[in-house]
């Protein structure tokens, strides 16, 4: 291993423990540092580290990706088992779990999609004698229950899928038979029961404390040195810190969205929010529902007092000063958590809403550490869908402080006597329909109110004049041109001339000429494959160089473009996945330039714990300590930008990319997203990250298509202010909007979204990029919209947007059938090249198609064929090609006399139709979206220099 690897292997270590939570302890851990244990569990000799599809490192790709058979190999993955005898333990059930594991991985390496699946193992049941057998030998049992999930599908009650033997029940949010009895079989035998939880996301817990186990330990999925990590946190070698950052319910029925997610209620197509701003805790703590585990909730093996000290204002900025001790006997860390209740406003609020944490240092028993925490009366805003405004609102705000959601005390009250406007904000994306939203209001008598808290009145905020306007017709695009004629096509067109000039990618960098001069001088065919990447993979995927400058990233999710290298300078981005690690090929052979020969090149990445387990530290510092790490590696292997961090909301439990995400609250999704970006941009390394789902990717199932339903106020107050957030502190490279379409549009389509919410509000100066095909995006919409990368792009997504600007004849192969194109190598899905010309029968318009020599045209009763075999005019719809179980002809449709007739003794075919002449977009829109990327090209020389400097 490198010292790169090693050094990052225990960063995941330390990482990976600081977001442990421990849910339940009456004393059993920690355990002893050696000695004899019983392991139970399928995770426990097979570990899951991570999830499925685009956040895990080694799930193969389309592209190549790395290497998924790595579940052997401790250079990727520490299994619990392992950990444990590393560490000195006598594991007395080794012998069988090693077993167990080779029936595991055997059954996993007959999968025949090894990408985005999520390979699920029924847990055997236990053989009572062989419990009874490992009883003998110790009185402390750890029994490991895991799950996983992944990309492209949700989670279920209950899992099971081909993989299985027929009648197996498989565990998902519910525990399987098998396991339930597995629990009271251990029960029965062992003295101590100790539960480990290596899942995703939030499983039943009532069924686990039915079997009364001492301790619970919610591990996660904690990357590659998850086993260690572990084994660490159970004998106190670290002492866990970590906390909720999800509300474990009672039961899955007591989330509120439950009875419609994904395809619950039977319709995938359409998904409405009803709970509006009632998500997670809001709506627990709002509508008096009685979680197992409460929001910020995690115990320690040490026990910690906090003081209020003081609570004050200041130039509208609150403080709350407390005083931390450390009662117990362990060294450990806690998170004082802020939450406000806004009692007595004129509109819905939640019982309680968090407003800021912080993290203590390690302290010793006995130590004490002051600790501010602080809001702003800015953060006290909702937004006012009558005004079109942000406004705190009038009425009594109470401030308290704690180490989980239910357990607080209050510090003081502010009043706001009246209504402050703190920034106007034009609706976006406005409901379709009418929805019926949950309703709440904190109403208490003032007079009654903790009379003895201190009371603060707030001074007032200024009225922030409005800056955008969400109306795309009304969006100015300037059109840069050479011509000193060109007139602009469409109303919102405008124009402005340019001295006609050759301008390159260094002219720009050295201030010679502006980035929109270098657009001025592209062709509209430039300009499209500038906005349109490549993939999947990059370029030179499978003839990878290394030498002069130059070294291939085979694995890589996909590139813009070389297209323009030779004739402007302008280089390529290549990107990359993602969230739990930079997934790329581990091993390679490359053609070296300088010496002529073949050599074998290493990219070794770490597989790092996941988005929800990282968040859990509840430790900013954590995920910039990741984000520069992951820096580094991207450095390493030539990567640009990072398709990291995800960030959407857990709106519900069972959405299969949970674990990517971080959390229900916005707050601490944008604050973690934000260091993690941080991290990545402030490394010195000249590599940047791309947030995303942009926005409310909150279900898999449909995941293209799904229309989901969201009220304004719900939609900026809980989807997007985690955005919001992290492109405030910390304006990463890109983001990336998501698959599903909100309130009727895709996202990537919407100006909105693209335009007058992320650049207009936010003031967002990096590039947009779709998710990989824009879902149910279309590309020419998006260049208007404000979404510039559209990804992977190529040639296909270049033409869509190339016959919104301008009429493109169609192209013909030399026998006069029209030009048929795979779309992705990989995949059996053509194109077609009739471009803007319109196949009719009673087309008025001709076109003709002219025959190579040696080929001829003749007619067979009502068919045209050449050189005696038919001509088709139509490819396959891909929709269709999936569904169908029976798999269709990729081209269909032969041509009929109907359609076309001969000419020229059959050297040529005229077909017959008619033009679409529609301009929808004009060049300005590509040049816009240009750019965009090259400003965001800019950023990256600046952020390499800095390290240079």
């Amino acid at each position: 291993m490198s010292e790169r690897e090693r050094e990052n292997a225990e960063i995941a270590y330390q990482t990976a423990a600081a977001g442990m939570v421990l849910l339940e302890n009456n004393g059993v851990l920690p355990l002893k540092e050696k000695g004899k244990i019983a392991l139970f569990g399928t995770g426990a000799v097979r570990t899951v580290r991570g999830g499925t599809g685009s956040g895990d490192p080694f799930n193969g790709g389309l592209s190549g990706g790395g290497n998924v058979f790595v579940d052997q190999s401790p250079r990727y993955h520490i299994h619990i088992l392992d950990a444990f005898e590393e560490g000195g333990y006598e594991v007395v059930t080794s012998a069988d779990l090693k077993l167990l594991a080779e029936e595991y991985d055997r059954r996993k390496r007959q999968l025949e999609n090894q990408v985005m699946h999520t390979f699920v193992f029924p847990e055997p049941l236990l053989k009572e004698e062989d419990v009874a057998s490992a009883a003998k030998q110790s009185d402390t049992v750890i029994y490991v229950i895991s799950r996983n999930s992944g990309e492209g599908t949700d989670r279920k009650l209950k899992g099971g899928s081909n993989d299985c033997p027929k009648g197996c029940e498989i565990g998902d949010y519910l525990l399987a038979v098998q396991e339930k009895e597995n629990l009271l079989l251990l029960r029965r035998y062992f003295k101590y029961l100790i539960i480990v939880l290596n899942v995703g996301g939030v499983i039943d817990m009532c069924e686990i404390k039915n079997a009364r186990p001492d301790s619970i330990l919610l591990m996660g999925l904690a990357g590659q040195e998850g086993g260690r990590a572990v084994r660490d946190i159970l004998n106190a070698a670290i002492v866990p810190s970590g906390k909720l950052t999800d509300t474990w319910a009672a039961r899955y029925q007591d989330y509120p969205a439950s009875a419609t997610f994904a395809d619950n209620d039977g319709n995938s197509e359409l998904e409405k929010y009803r709970e509006g701003i009632f998500v997670g805790y809001r709506y627990f703590d709002s509508f008096h529902k009685e979680p197992i585990y409460e929001f910020g909730y995690g115990k320690s093996y040490t026990e910690f007092s906090i003081e209020i000290k003081d609570f004050k204002e200041e130039k509208n900025i609150f403080r709350i000063e407390c005083e931390v001790t450390n009662t117990g006997c362990y060294p450990g860390a806690e998170v004082l958590q802020l939450y406000v209740s806004a009692c007595n406003t004129d509109i819905d609020m939640p019982a309680q809403e968090l407003k800021a944490f912080v993290k203590t240092r390690i302290m010793e028993p006995g130590e004490k550490q002051s600790v501010r925490l602080k809001t702003t009366l800015k953060e006290l805003e909702i937004y006012d869908e009558d005004s079109g405004s942000y406004v705190v609102k009038k009425g009594i705000y109470l401030f308290l402080a704690g180490n989980s959601s239910r357990n607080t005390q209050p510090a003081g009250k502010v009043i706001i006597d009246e209504d402050l406007l703190t920034r106007k904000a034009d609706a976006i994306l406005p409901l379709p329909g009418k929805l019926e939203e949950y309703h709440h209001k904190n109403c208490i008598n003032k007079e009654e109110f903790y009379p003895e808290l201190p009371e603060i009145k707030a001074g007032r905020c200024f009225l922030v004049p409005k800056e955008t306007d969400a109306a795309c017709e009304k969006q100015a695009v300037i059109t840069y041109t050479t011509d000193p004629d060109y007139q602009g096509m469409l109303p919102y067109e405008k124009t402005e001339f340019v001295s006609p000039k050759k301008v390159v990618w260094q002219d720009v960098l050295e201030g010679k000429a502006s980035f929109e001069e270098l657009a001025a001088q592209m062709t509209d065919e430039e300009l499209a494959a500038l906005n349109c990447g490549t993939g999947w993979g990059v370029s030179d995927e499978n003839n990878p160089v290394i030498g002069e400058n130059s070294e291939s990233v085979p694995g890589a999710a996909g590139e813009t473009t070389h297209i323009l290298t030779e004739k402007y300078g302008i280089p390529s981005v290549v990107l990359v996945d993602g969230p739990g690690g930079v997934r790329v090929r581990q091993e390679y052979e490359a053609f070296n330039l300088l010496t002529g020969k073949k050599e074998k090149r290493n990219h070794y990445c770490t597989a790092w714990p996941s988005g929800t387990l990282l968040a859990q530290s509840f430790d900013p510092k954590i995920l910039e300590l990741v984000g520069k790490a992951i820096a580094k590696e991207m450095k390493e292997v030539g990567a640009h930008i990072l398709l990291a961090p995800g960030m959407n909301i857990h709106r519900d439990p069972l959405c299969g990319r949970n674990f990517e995400y971080y959390s229900e609250d916005p707050l601490v999704s944008g604050i973690m997203a934000e260091a993690f970006v941080s991290g990545i941009q402030n490394s010195g390394f000249g590599v940047g990250a791309c947030i995303k789902h942009f926005a409310a990717n909150n279900q898999e199932t449909n995941r293209s298509c799904v229309n989901e339903w969201i009220g304004q106020r719900t939609l900026r107050e809980i989807y997007l202010k985690g955005f919001e957030i992290a492109v405030r502190d910390s304006q990463p490279l890109a983001i990336m909007t998501s698959y599903n379409l909100i309130n009727g549009i895709p996202t990537a389509d919407s100006y909105d979204l693209c335009t007058a919410l992320a650049r207009g509000e936010w003031k967002f100066n990096g590039l947009i990029m779709t998710d990989w095909n824009g879902g149910s995006s279309s590309a020419s919409k998006s260049m208007h919209a404000g979404n510039d990368l559209i990804m992977p792009g190529g040639n296909t997504k270049a033409r869509e947007i190339l016959l919104a600007v301008k009429q493109m004849e169609p192209v013909f192969d030399d026998k006069g059938q029209i030009l048929f194109s795979k779309v992705y190598e990989q995949l059996p899905f053509y194109e077609e090249y009739w471009n803007s010309f319109r196949l009719k029968a009673d087309g008025k318009e001709r076109c003709t198609a002219v025959l190579g020599e040696g080929h001829r045209a003749s007619v067979e009763g009502e068919r045209i064929l050449v050189d005696n075999a038919p001509v088709y005019t139509e490819v396959t719809d891909r929709y269709e090609f999936l569904r169908a179980s029976v798999k269709p002809a990729p081209i269909k449709s032969p041509l009929t006399i109907h359609m076309a007739e001969l000419g020229k003794e059959g050297k040529e075919i005229i077909y017959y139709g008619e033009y679409d002449r529609r301009q929808t977009i004009c060049r300005g829109d590509l040049q816009r979206c240009a750019v965009h990327i090259l400003k965001t090209l800019q950023r990256m020389v600046c952020l390499n220099s800095d390290r240079d400097g």
